[in-house]
């Protein structure tokens, strides 16, 4: 296929004083994606006209409306595994239909925005490109690097994803991603811009807490994690120092929020080590307004990932969330959180093992105070990441982008 065409299309005059349509796609459950929601409120709250097309999801009809955004629900369901087969085949199969909903709208929208992973969802929108809609490629995950991380040893695989990779950055007008190392490491491959717009916490959601969240240690000491679960983020390593730990802290437990293909092998760990009771893990999938709710009454988070291809550059949005409510955080350490977090803001753990989680949930779990002052350092942090300062530098990149049309 020959791409240098759209880019000489005269794309159709828009009315200035009408607001943008924005499309977007994702492979993934709108209502549990905090960063597609994040972006996509923000514009439906300056008055613009938002779809997102995006996986099925439990319970949630085709069509649907979530906090002023239109959200379509494709006949396609999130997969969390171990078959590099079956990840080509939900990529795909999303893909298509993706596609073949956005050519029967091809002038529908004033800019279309797919969310990476994978990257090659942004051919997706081949049509409307075609009729000169700017297309913006939203980098979440490198998808080579998960593929990295989960199925190591088959290069050919490796090596057709990264040539993808590629290809969807040129296909792109512009690109968008969650850091600078992210950002260096993609305008290396690409003539496109690439921009940043950082995974902050929407401050409307987490809000600072007045107080600080005390706890006797005596007591009852809640452990928390949220997110993705997969044996690559540690959780049945801290299952491990949980069960441990709990020798000197009798009340401390861990709360799970999220879902993912390590959830099975973590209740399977639980039982074994006759702390099922003080692992509580989700029985279904929490929309993001009800993550936060379930975290008021955690006392400290968990961020246990081993290092990988993908994790060793990646900034865990639940780390910065925790560090926004003034949760007292435990995470692993990579050259992406170090530079963010200093070693007085966070306790780090490094690497993240049943050994080391053990020795850093003792030590805070048994010093409230030391925790509370840790937790106080990195909210400092975060005074300087927020999701109102990103949101400017997101609107600023759909602007200049939809300027195209204007």
């Amino acid at each position: 296929m020959t791409l240098s065409a759209p880019e000489k299309a005269t794309p159709p005059k828009r009315d200035p004083g009408r607001p943008l349509r924005i499309g977007m796609i994702v492979v993934s459950e709108y209502e549990s994606d905090p960063r597609v929601r994040r972006q996509a409120e923000a514009l439906a709250a300056r008055g613009d006209e938002v779809t997102v097309v995006a996986l099925a999801a439990p319970g949630r009809p085709e069509v649907d409306v979530v906090d002023g955004v239109k959200v379509v629900h494709l006949p396609t369901r999130k997969y969390r595994g171990s078959s590099a087969k079956a990840y080509l085949s939900l990529y795909g199969g999303f893909g298509a239909r993706a596609a073949r909903w956005l050519s029967t709208r091809p002038r529908a929208f004033d800019l279309v925005q797919a969310h990476s992973m994978p990257e090659a969802l942004v051919f997706a929108a081949v049509v409307p490109r075609l009729f000169g809609t700017p297309l913006l490629l939203d980098v979440h995950d490198l998808t080579s690097k998960l593929f990295a991380s989960k199925f190591a040893g088959k290069s050919k695989v490796l090596t057709a994803i990264t040539a993808s990779e590629k290809a969807s950055f040129r296909f792109a007008h512009e690109v968008l991603t969650v850091h600078e190392p992210y950002a260096d490491e993609i305008r290396a491959w690409t003539r496109r811009p690439v921009s940043v717009v950082m995974n902050c916490p929407d401050e409307r959601l987490f809000t600072p807490r007045p107080e600080p969240l005390r706890w006797d240690p005596a007591g009852e000491v809640v452990f928390s994690y949220h997110g993705l679960v997969a044996p690559r983020h540690g959780l049945v390593e801290a299952t491990e120092a949980l069960a441990r730990l709990r020798g000197d802290f009798p009340g401390a437990r861990l709360q799970v929020r999220g879902s993912g293909d390590g959830l099975e092998e973590l209740g399977a760990r639980a039982e074994a080590l006759g702390i099922a009771d003080a692992v509580d893990l989700p029985t279904r999938l929490y929309p993001l307004p009800e993550i936060v709710k379930e975290l008021e009454k955690v006392h400290i988070g968990l961020v246990p990932s081993k290092l990988d291809p993908w994790t060793d550059g990646v900034l865990p949005t639940k780390l910065m969330e925790y560090a926004m409510l003034g949760v007292p955080v435990i995470t692993f350490r990579n050259p992406v959180i170090s530079r963010y977090f200093p070693d007085d803001t966070v306790r780090y753990v490094d690497p993240a093992s049943p050994d080391t989680l053990h020795e850093a949930m003792r030590e805070l779990a048994g010093d409230p105070d030391r925790a509370m002052a840790q937790a106080a350092r990195a909210s400092e942090v975060m005074a300087g990441l927020r999701w109102s300062e990103q949101k400017k530098h997101y609107f600023a990149v759909v602007d200049r982008l939809t300027a195209r049309r204007g």
